[in-house]
């Protein structure tokens, strides 16, 4: 072999080699360890190199047509793109509605690959709806003014055509019959209590958990019935081992052995329902004595004076309301006894634990105001179904949490 061709042959080496690592460094440090391995060292480089997605800017050529600026490929980074068709794109863009967009795509003669134009920052991959228009139904359902299929109907007067079924989609409620929020620190004082809501024309409970301490939901559920069972491990599942010092719930026979078996530390029952219950019971008494006027005066003065005692706002008037009771007890009607020592002696104890931990409210109030501000009356009779209840909820109950964050 001549010399003249052995020194075209390594020229023509070089310029494939330089070709081919356009964009790719080799340094000195790759070749401290003393032994090079040039195939390993290349191949590295380049892998390193196929996933660069360098931005490119992208311009409108012409009606809804979008491409790039420059033949640079976005994977590899040479300047050897092609043109090739427009990609036709479906999506919802806010305030115009229902577009088609025409991507570019190409051909990179270098890496053989098919980028296109993406508009990440307007469109999600495989998703219809733009990110702003997302951005903007959620902000409008934390409102929480309408529910799914009413939103539906509203969005077809901006030309916008989506199911309910899509817009609960687009609200992530991934569970039929539960939703849990993000609280960042639960305190251990909670409270618990159930609404009675109307999925097509049948009643269910809905319960619903309250960090105390925070004001914010931990977690909703559908419940099949009220039962111990399922009210145990609804609370078990929210509330871990070491947070539970305090329950907070109405005088349900349902929740007593709850608190044991989770070993709540105390068990605060509402007084707001202790009135509904002395005040049931005196109209029972009226009823079954057919008591005259004298006889209710007597019945409503002593079950006021029940009542009284425990809303007292600390202990030395709840012991002095407790004495001043006793000693007229003689006075007091025996149906009436029988109701205090049968109910309150047994309570006693539950009734008491906010007179000496100040944490602990005397009612249920914190989960009335939930759910009188979540749902009306109105809205308790106009869902088909559990999911799209639990839709128009997550995002009104996020929104309320966000903002108690901010507190």
């Amino acid at each position: 072999m001549s010399v003249s061709r052995l020194i075209n042959m390594t020229t023509n080496n070089l310029t494939a080699d330089n070709t081919n690592i356009v964009g790719i460094q080799l340094n000195l440090f790759d070749y401290c360890d003393g032994a090079t391995d040039f195939d390993r060292l290349l191949n590295e480089k380049i892998n390193a190199q196929i996933d660069l997605n360098l931005e490119n800017n992208v311009v409108l050529t012409d009606v809804n047509q979008f491409e790039f600026d420059t033949r640079r490929c976005p994977k590899c980074g040479k300047l050897t793109l092609i043109k090739k068709k427009f990609i036709k794109r479906k999506t919802i863009i806010d305030k115009i509605g229902d577009v088609v967009l025409y991507l570019k795509e190409y051909f990179c003669n270098s890496c053989h690959r098919y980028p296109k134009v993406e508009l990440k920052n307007v469109l999600e991959k495989y998703k219809r709806s733009s990110i702003v228009f997302k951005d903007k139904l959620r902000q409008k359902a934390r409102t929480g003014t309408k529910s799914l299929r009413k939103t539906s109907k509203d969005l077809k007067v901006d030309d916008v055509t989506l199911s309910h079924q899509s817009v609960a989609n687009l609200l992530k409620v991934k569970s039929e019959r539960e939703l849990v929020f993000d609280v960042e620190k639960i305190s251990g004082y909670c409270a618990y209590d159930e609404q009675y809501i109307d999925i097509d024309d049948e009643s269910y409970p809905k319960a619903q958990l309250v960090d105390i301490v925070s004001n914010q939901t931990i977690a909703i559920k559908f419940l099949d019935k009220v039962t111990s069972e399922n009210v145990e491990n609804f609370i078990k599942d929210h509330i871990p081992e070491d947070k539970r010092i305090c329950l907070l719930s109405d005088h349900d026979h349902a929740y007593i052995s709850v608190v044991e078996n989770l070993e709540f530390k105390k068990h605060q029952l509402c007084l707001f329902h202790l009135w509904g219950i002395i005040k049931r019971k005196v109209k029972e008494i009226i009823k079954k004595n057919n008591s005259t006027d004298d006889e209710i005066r007597v019945l409503k003065e002593y079950s006021g004076r029940i009542f009284s005692i425990f809303m007292s706002d600390d202990k030395d008037e709840f012991f002095y309301r407790l004495n001043r009771f006793f000693k007229r007890w003689e006075s007091v009607p025996d149906d009436l006894k029988d109701f205090y020592n049968k109910k309150i002696v047994r309570d006693m104890h539950k009734l008491t634990h906010h007179l000496f931990d100040p944490i602990i409210p005397k009612t249920n109030n914190i989960l009335e105001g939930k759910f009188s501000s979540t749902q009306q009356k109105s809205d308790k009779k106009r869902f088909k179904t559990m999911n799209g209840c639990l839709s128009y909820l997550k995002p009104i109950i996020e929104r309320q949490n966000d903002e108690l964050k901010r507190c």
